[in-house]
């Protein structure tokens, strides 16, 4: 099924809707790296990932910064503000008049089952699901929101660069959790361990963009600016609050 423009209904309000719930995730993407960090005991590793870290909050290398900028990112759009409040940007522009909808279970049981590989599974499974399993995918799919982004005229790349930048400099990122990932790959056990946590991971983020897509092509009801709708289970198990890391 090919998801295009063409193809969606009322376009504007299924980018509002993946906004609100993505946004789940992004606004405590710092968390799951956090949670990752406290399992690593070589100071070597742990710097790897304070580094990211401290990218998250906004700050950023001279030449990263050059990057963006070569590619039309501008360094004020960028420097010292969160990750987050980037995506908070974007998410404000596009459900703007545009009625709030709840956090479905996709995006709530995507973050909560990935929190707990991070707080409960071995260091190797933390490694396998935030390196293998989300910094080096990432890269590989925001330039196609992107693209679709850029068919809503009323949105400019200062709202979505949040996307630009990740796309442009995730890739440094996911080399270096690989580095940290082959220290822990010397072993059978390790590896075994790796992929158990970059499959769950992979797997997660697989359901919650199966739901996003259910919701646009079957769930999402639209009258006049009011929405609502309902999401498709990706779990047996029913959640009504998601269990946030603290």
């Amino acid at each position: 099924m090919r998801f295009s423009e063409a193809s969606l209904p009322n376009f504007p309000y299924v980018v509002a809707d993946f906004a609100q719930q993505y946004s789940l995730y992004t606004s405590r993407f710092i968390n799951l790296l956090s949670a990752a960090i406290s399992k690593l005991t070589i100071p070597e590793h742990r710097n790897i990932l304070l580094e990211n870290l401290n990218e998250e909050s906004g700050n950023y290398e001279e030449d990263e910064l050059r990057i963006l900028n070569h590619h039309g990112i501008d360094p004020r759009w960028i420097k010292n503000i969160p990750h987050a409040d980037l995506f908070t940007r974007f998410k404000e522009k596009v459900t703007q008049g545009k009625q709030e909808t709840p956090l479905s279970d996709d995006a709530i049981i995507w973050y909560d089952m990935l929190s707990m590989v991070l707080l409960y599974g071995s260091t190797e499974e933390a490694i396998g699901a935030l390196g293998i399993g989300t910094e080096h995918v990432v890269s590989t799919i925001y330039p196609y929101i992107e693209k679709g982004l850029k068919h809503l005229p009323e949105i400019q790349p200062k709202d979505y660069c949040f996307f630009s930048v990740h796309t442009l400099i995730d890739d440094d990122h996911a080399e270096s959790l690989n580095q940290i990932a082959l220290t822990f790959a010397e072993t059978e056990e390790g590896r075994r361990r790796l992929r158990q946590g970059a499959t769950k991971a992979l797997n997660l983020r697989a359901a919650f963009w199966d739901g996003m897509l259910a919701r646009a092509y079957n769930n999402t009801k639209i009258i006049d600016n009011n929405y609502n709708s309902t999401t498709t289970q990706v779990s047996g198990v029913a959640q009504d609050e998601p269990t946030y890391i603290n």
